[in-house]
């Protein structure tokens, strides 16, 4: 119900074509909101997302997030975790030589609570250094085209003050999540990034990142024991742009038991509205699961953009589930924080 009414919701709104973040948002879930830090089964998480945007150009955009959190407090009687995550993004534009990297840490505070702890809430904080780096001598600007020629020897007009900028970086989130029944999941996560409005001009000009503001809605409804689909709503506003992702997956479960999965395969259908139509897919065993996503550019921005690709690959690992000893002494589904 909360995906449907997020997508009558988008449907109703303008939207401009935006591609800031992973399209498997899912996959790896700290890099769009710190209070799912910690938020998983399992004592540690390390995860690895590579992506690459318009395949076709000479240089395609290449994208890498690193990440690792776990929680450092766990109180199975209060049913309460206080946990912490590190993550490294590199970012490269193409033939410009626009580059960003960042290091950031997060900590968030999560509790179940509620009959039979079939809520969880969760709050989170992140903060680190960002680098932006420019290289002027791989860029070209308007005012160097004459006759509809580019001309490097015409003047730029830019008046750059420095080509490297190092500034602060700050965010915040919540979530909450309900499991009405044992195969049902609804979960909703709010956050804010850049709420310090850091300094990102590379001029004298005092330009200021705007805050940017996201919302995901995530949901799983087991069908049957061993398959389950997982509809999806992400949407983010910065300022004047704005992002709207929607669509579902489909999972199955090979199990052993009633108890114990062997392994997981599914894939499904997102759409980054008006900009593209992500095709992806994932496998899961044990403790690790890879999943892999490519992008369709359906954008009408421009002809160049049309049918230009993006592949994706994220791949992630959790130490030490909870397992089952024997029949008869499973865990309660909401007590797994």
């Amino acid at each position: 119900m909360l995906v449907a009414a997020a997508v009558l919701i988008a449907a109703a709104l303008p939207s401009a074509a935006q591609d800031y973040h992973f399209s498997q948002f899912y996959a790896v879930p700290t890099c769009t909101n710190p209070s799912l830090t910690g938020a998983f089964d399992g004592v540690f998480r390390a995860s690895v997302a590579g992506r690459t945007q318009w395949l076709a150009v000479a240089k395609p955009f290449l994208t890498i997030a690193a990440t690792a959190d776990g929680a450092v407090y766990k109180n199975s009687r209060r049913q309460e975790l206080l946990a912490i995550g590190l993550a490294f993004c590199s970012d490269k534009a193409g033939d410009l030589g626009y580059s960003s990297s960042q290091a950031l840490l997060s900590v968030s505070y999560i509790r179940n609570f509620g009959r039979r702890s079939r809520h969880k809430i969760g709050i989170g904080l992140c903060g680190g250094i960002v680098n932006n780096s420019l290289n002027p001598a791989n860029s070209t600007w308007d005012s160097q085209f004459a006759g509809g020629l580019f001309n490097p020897n015409l003047p730029s007009g830019e008046n750059l003050t420095t080509t490297s900028r190092l500034y602060a970086d700050f965010g915040a989130g919540v979530f909450w999540s309900f499991l009405p029944a044992e195969n049902v999941m609804l979960r909703a996560a709010l956050g804010a990034s850049h709420i310090n409005r850091p300094f990102v001009s590379m001029s004298e000009s005092p330009v200021r990142l705007p805050v940017r503001y996201s919302i995901d809605l995530y949901s799983q409804i087991g069908l049957t024991p061993e398959v389950a689909l997982s509809p999806m709503f992400h949407a983010s506003f910065q300022r004047r742009f704005c992002e709207y992702v929607l669509g579902c997956n489909a999972e199955y479960f090979k199990k052993k038991n009633s108890y114990t999965t062997l392994y997981t395969l599914g894939g499904g259908v997102l759409y980054r509205w008006n900009d593209a139509i992500v095709l992806n897919a994932f496998f899961s065993c044990g403790d690790v699961k890879l999943s892999v996503a490519y992008d369709i550019n359906v954008s009408p921005f421009v002809a160049a953009t049309h049918g230009r690709g993006g592949l994706e690959v994220a791949i992630s690992y959790v130490f030490k589930r909870k397992t089952i000893t024997r029949v008869g002494k499973e865990p309660c589904p909401y007590d797994i924080m």
